[in-house]
């Protein structure tokens, strides 16, 4: 389908995908708002009053990795199943250029996630770490998974941002004026 062609108003488009995007949209939400959760609450308590040892099992009862694990790889994998079916279908290429760089988006937050949860997480576990040492490690976390909570956004807005484009101006994109001459004056009305 050549978006430019037979769909200039790109519903067919919006159509097709509704479903898709929807899913993709609510996993990717699910998983920025467990990031913020862990940024905002978790990490803050560990700051505030660091407890060696006192961190969950990555595969113990209550471990964030429960929460994450149906919503996270869904996401990733949503969203590029989109971007591959935008690509197949002959979509603008702007549009599949903002999925796959929202696909790049959640690599980035998928790696820095892999990051915390093989080198620092098993350290807030262990309860021969030192209080001093887990607040520089709450510090790093706060970081890297700061990371992840922008990637997640960013590929977020990239997922929902193409559909308010394509539904404001269609396919083509809205008429972007030239630039102005400098030192030149816009004639008066």
């Amino acid at each position: 389908m050549s978006g430019t062609t037979t769909d200039p108003t790109g519903s067919a488009l919006l159509r097709s995908t509704r479903v898709l995007t929807l899913v993709a949209a609510l996993c990717l939400a699910v998983q920025l708002f467990g990031n913020l959760y862990e940024e905002l609450v978790s990490n803050v308590a560990v700051l505030a009053r660091p407890q060696p040892g006192e961190a969950v099992g990555a595969l113990d009862a209550g471990s964030p990795l429960y929460y994450y694990l149906p919503w996270a790889p869904v996401g990733v994998i949503l969203v590029a199943v989109l971007a591959h079916r935008m690509a197949v279908r002959g979509a603008p290429g702007w549009v599949v250029r903002r999925l796959r760089l929202a696909l790049a988006a959640l690599a980035v937050a998928v790696a820095a996630k892999a990051l915390l949860i093989s080198s620092v997480n098993p350290r807030f576990r262990d309860p021969a770490e030192e209080a001093a040492t887990l607040r520089e490690l709450a510090v790093v976390w706060a970081g890297v998974n700061g990371v992840a909570i922008v990637a997640v956004a960013v590929a977020l807005t990239l997922l929902l941002s193409w559909r308010a484009r394509v539904a404001d101006h269609g396919v083509s994109g809205p008429a972007r004026p030239a630039a102005p001459l400098v030192g030149v004056s816009a004639p008066s009305s």
